[in-house]
């Protein structure tokens, strides 16, 4: 993750701890004879393709609004956020040019969230960290079974155009920075369970989001408030 953005985030989420009127949200994871094997079928287009992508920030860089989330990828909730709302937000908001997502990972639920956050921090260096996510949140399995295991991650990561699974395996044991700067976010932020979003208009404060669901339609309201300003 760049320097760049955490200094972004670090003094728009602290202005947003200061300041007055904050909404708080939180959500409590054989090759037969001589024929030929058939070749793989094509994996179908992600709903990423296509979008730039910067370490972790999903979106153009001239959006006018910031959405941020903070997530667990053990979390059940973020999962079902990943799976079911977010292709709808990227979708109407994010390909359009009107919104950028920032994923800010925690690993607070243990030892698979640590192993999968790093995978995607390592990913995210080579701006693949969205593609992984998504592909772990697909195969997310029971809380702590040990479901992250070196065999997913390579399958997932595999199947990631343009990502050095190699390079990636590498460059989890050298994150621990980006990990630190994400507590400190939540710490600052009151953020003390996932996920938990915050939106604001670029470069201005980010306030807390109160979700009845978590769905797209749930969101909507905070985004198209803001886009309407």
């Amino acid at each position: 993750m760049s320097r760049r953005r955490r200094t972004i985030l670090l003094v728009v989420l602290g202005a947003a701890v200061a300041a007055t009127g904050v909404v708080v949200l939180s959500f409590v994871g054989a090759r037969s004879g001589e024929a030929k094997p058939e070749a793989a079928a094509a994996p179908a287009p992600s709903f990423l393709t296509g979008i730039p992508q910067r370490g972790l920030v999903l979106g153009s860089r001239r959006a006018p609004v910031t959405l941020v989330e903070f997530a667990d990828l053990q979390c059940p909730y973020c999962g079902e956020f990943a799976r079911d709302a977010l292709p709808t937000i990227v979708r109407e908001y994010v390909r359009t040019g009107k919104v950028q997502v920032v994923y800010e990972g925690l690993e607070f639920l243990g030892v698979d969230s640590d192993t999968a956050l790093r995978a995607v921090l390592a990913a995210g260096r080579q701006n693949h960290g969205w593609e992984l996510l998504e592909g772990l949140f697909q195969r997310q399995g029971a809380e702590n079974s040990g479901w992250v295991t070196d065999e997913l991650l390579r399958e997932v990561a595999g199947g990631i155009h343009g990502l050095d699974v190699a390079r990636m395996h590498r460059d989890m044991a050298t994150v621990d920075t980006g990990i630190q700067a994400s507590r400190r976010l939540a710490t600052t932020a009151g953020v003390n369970s996932t996920p938990a979003f915050f939106v604001g208009r670029r470069g201005k404060t980010l306030h807390r989001v109160e979700l009845s669901s978590i769905s797209a339609d749930a969101l909507r309201p905070a985004l198209d408030d803001l886009l309407a300003r």
